[in-house]
């Protein structure tokens, strides 16, 4: 029996040292998988990504950003701003806000691009009025822009006939509304419009007015002056305007254009816009929707002067067609973005856009649209977009757009 129990106890002792050598090999064994995987993920990381991610992670982190936007002393500078087409525009911008106990705010810039656009603008404001109820603006301005594209009007227009045109206008406007209620404000607005159109400085581009002829196109041979005035009705709940993530904006806006020279283009015009916004994954993914309509009313036998047609195509609508690329009297659009945060300070989107114009009020519908689609990055900063890249794509071709701002003011 001592005998029996000596082996036995030797059987267990070659076993749990067999046990243990066959453990240290396997848990070696598996050490070694860990770090070829690490070596493998290490030599495969896409390095450039790794790299853009840093420098914008060093962007957000020293607050480049901010510091440009916050200026010094009221003075900054301002980027964009200027029509679709004009190329990049910066300038000077004088603000102080917090004027009269917090009761005023006071800002002025100058703008211009390579192209020689120009934009002069003042602005006063008065947002908290009789305990936040009610506001006040006046914003006055002078745009020069040399390079307005212009296809004709109607929906039939084509790519092959682009011109362009020089839009020169000069405006002063007031705006007087109410906030009875939170998110809801509305009231009347008013002002003066002046308008020269001319010969552009794109000389590889057509002149509009060696394209097109005053009948085909009203406005082309005279331009006049506008007293315009209205109403406006706005509800907006958006969680962050300069870039929403959640709730929604809805407006309307109805205003009457009276022709002061020439008493050919008086009408009216019906403004619509709907946004929505829907969040999900604790807000880091965003469904953003947009309707907007624009339906206008010429008085009798007059006609809408082209400058002031609406149009669709560009950096904010279609994105996949040149700027202005559709003109008429009448115009819808829809957009829907799928944004997502792809890491701090940059969110990306893939988005549709589809719309059309027509010379009828009762042609506005969801039939025959032109439509695009595309991907866009977003740099944000303080909750607002700073920097907007978009990449559409249509039948007539691939646009790029780089825009300071969001895309749905």
């Amino acid at each position: 029996m001592h005998l029996r129990a000596l082996e036995f106890r030797a059987l267990a002792l070659t076993i749990a040292l067999g046990g243990s050598l066959l453990s240290g090999q396997v848990s070696s064994r598996t050490e070694e998988i860990k770090q070829a995987r690490r070596k493998k993920a290490a030599e495969t990381a896409p390095e450039v990504a790794s790299k853009a991610e840093q420098r914008l992670n060093w962007i957000q982190d020293s607050h480049v950003l901010e510091r440009f936007a916050t200026g010094y002393h009221g003075l900054t500078v301002v980027l964009g701003g200027l029509g679709t087409g004009q190329g990049f525009a910066l300038g000077p911008q004088y603000l102080r806000d917090h004027l009269l106990d917090g009761q005023m705010t006071f800002r002025t810039s100058a703008r211009a691009s390579g192209s020689r656009a120009v934009l002069l603008d003042a602005q006063v404001t008065f947002p908290h009025l009789a305990n936040d109820k009610v506001f006040f603006d006046f914003l006055a301005q002078h745009r020069n822009y040399p390079r307005v594209d212009y296809f004709g009007s109607g929906p039939d227009s084509q790519e092959g006939n682009r011109s362009h045109f020089r839009l020169e206008d000069t405006s002063a406007d007031f705006t007087l509304g109410f906030r009875p209620v939170e998110h809801l404000s509305a009231g009347v607005k008013g002002g003066y419009l002046a308008v020269n159109t001319g010969r552009g400085n794109n000389d590889d581009v057509a002149f509009t007015e060696d394209v097109f002829t005053p009948l085909t196109t009203p406005g082309l041979a005279n331009q006049t002056a506008f007293l315009r005035g209205g109403f406006f009705g706005l509800y907006d709940y958006r969680d962050s305007p300069g870039g929403p993530r959640s709730g929604g904006k809805y407006s309307v806006e109805y205003m009457f254009y009276d022709d002061r020279n020439l008493q050919l283009h008086n009408f009216r015009r019906l403004d619509l816009e709907i946004q929505q916004y829907i969040p999900f994954f604790a807000k880091r993914r965003v469904i953003a929707l947009r309707a907007k309509s624009t339906l206008t009313y010429p008085n009798g036998g007059n006609t809408m002067p082209f400058y002031l047609q609406p149009t669709i195509g560009g950096s904010t609508d279609l994105r996949g067609f040149r700027p202005y690329r559709f003109y008429d009297n009448n115009a819808i659009v829809t957009t829907a973005e799928y944004r997502w945060e792809a890491f701090t300070g940059l969110e990306m989107a893939l988005f549709f856009d589809a719309g059309k114009v027509a010379p009828k009020r009762s042609q506005i519908n969801f039939h025959d649209l032109e439509a695009s689609a595309g991907v866009g990055f977003r740099f944000n900063i303080r909750n607002s977009t700073f920097l907007r890249l978009d990449v559409g794509a249509s039948h007539e071709g691939i646009q790029i757009w780089m825009v300071f701002g969001g895309i749905f003011p």
